[in-house]
């Protein structure tokens, strides 16, 4: 807990329980209340951030989110995590905390700039550098680790199970269907799909006003699918609505050549996330309307008015998100930007380089890694 690492996705291997297309995540962990932390940066341009502190794996009540940061004139902001009250940004740390996590909401994929984050220990029982791994210790981690892989998928395929088959359920903040997953604030709608070679779905909402959302589709693990190079999310940015203000998406295995396509990419079966980020009391969602159809009558169930997509405009967008997502994931480029417009340093480190391909070799070894970190810190 005194030497706390900075880490980010998305990868290849950060799938798990529906990671949004839309955001980054930067983690600072492992992070104890014996502590006082402070995370600092510049906030960037994306619409929307979020600030938690996790004390289960898959979430935690201690929230802050843009709409509260308070963030100086040249950009930069501060936030002191700690277990007392502080002035200014100031988020608490209870016993059993785990680690502190950033999300950045893209909307712009391509020309948004992230938050930036780093961190430093300002107060507690320093120790030095963490000690090195014993025999005893590594088996410790893995057999903690094959826990974790067991459980985990475990937890989601409960949850799965009880979203409605070609429908969602209501727009609530347990959507998901799992206690403490996820940011408090966020309204949710979840639901399963399967479709055959010559099924759609058409889902409807009415363009909302809120400060981020949007749609993204699921693989039977509750892992998002390929976004990067196939249109398998869009948010509320990238949707395009028709003339009355409804905004339509198609899910299909084949292009249907319409703006809101959600590619199935060759799963049969699979899951429907929609997100609304903080909406008051009168845009509260209603829950959208979802209608099974044939293959060949999308157009006749869509307004005489939908727009047309043609396969060079699908392919220019398609280029669109495939250079975006490789942006996030290696986002220097970005960060130098935002330095030369605020005239300094952008006072961050991002948390290395962006993931590149790996197999899931790779992603044990990451994560037994983390637990290594962790469970050291955790004996001092």
């Amino acid at each position: 807990m005194a030497n706390p690492h900075v880490g980010r996705c998305p990868s290849i291997v950060c799938k798990v329980g529906f990671d949004n297309p839309d955001f980054t995540y930067i983690n600072v962990a492992p992070i104890s209340a014996e502590y006082t932390y402070r995370i600092h940066g510049k906030r960037g341009t994306v619409p929307y951030i979020s600030m938690q502190v996790f004390d289960n794996p898959l979430g935690g009540e201690i929230v802050m989110t843009s709409e509260d940061l308070i963030v100086e004139a040249d950009g930069s902001y501060e936030i002191i995590l700690s277990a007392t009250p502080h002035e200014g940004n100031w988020m608490e740390l209870k016993p059993g905390a785990l680690r502190f996590i950033l999300r950045n909401g893209f909307y712009d994929w391509n020309d948004e700039v992230e938050a930036s984050v780093a961190v430093e220990v300002i107060a507690g029982p320093m120790s030095g550098p963490v000690p090195h791994l014993t025999p005893a210790e590594f088996v410790a981690d893995v057999t903690a680790l094959s826990s974790r892989l067991v459980n985990i998928p475990v937890t989601m395929q409960g949850a799965r199970g009880r979203w409605p088959l070609n429908d969602l359920n209501e727009p609530d903040p347990g959507a998901f269907g799992i206690p403490g997953a996820g940011v408090p604030s966020a309204i949710s709608s979840a639901g399963r799909y399967a479709l055959a070679e010559d099924e759609a779905l058409i889902i409807e909402t009415p363009e909302p006003s809120v400060v981020h959302g949007g749609i993204q589709l699921g693989n039977l693990w509750v892992e998002s699918i390929d976004y990067q190079t196939h249109q398998t999310s869009l948010n509320w940015f990238q949707s395009t609505p028709d003339e009355d203000g409804i905004i339509r998406y198609v899910l299909a295995h084949a292009d249907p050549g319409v703006p809101n396509w959600l590619d199935i990419s060759g799963h049969q079966e699979g899951g429907i996330f929609m997100r609304w980020q903080s909406p008051s009391e009168d845009e509260y969602p209603d829950k959208p309307t979802v209608k099974l159809v044939a293959f060949d009558d999308i157009r006749a169930n869509l307004p005489a008015g939908h727009p047309t997509v043609t396969l060079e405009e699908r392919a220019a967008v398609l280029q669109e998100r495939y250079e975006a997502v490789n942006k996030r994931r290696n986002p220097t480029s970005q960060f130098d930007a935002q330095a030369q417009a605020t005239g300094g340093s952008s006072g961050c480190a991002a948390g290395g380089q962006g993931q590149g391909q790996a197999e899931w070799g790779l992603a044990l070894l990451m994560l037994a890694g983390v637990w290594r970190i962790r469970s050291r810190s955790r004996t001092r």
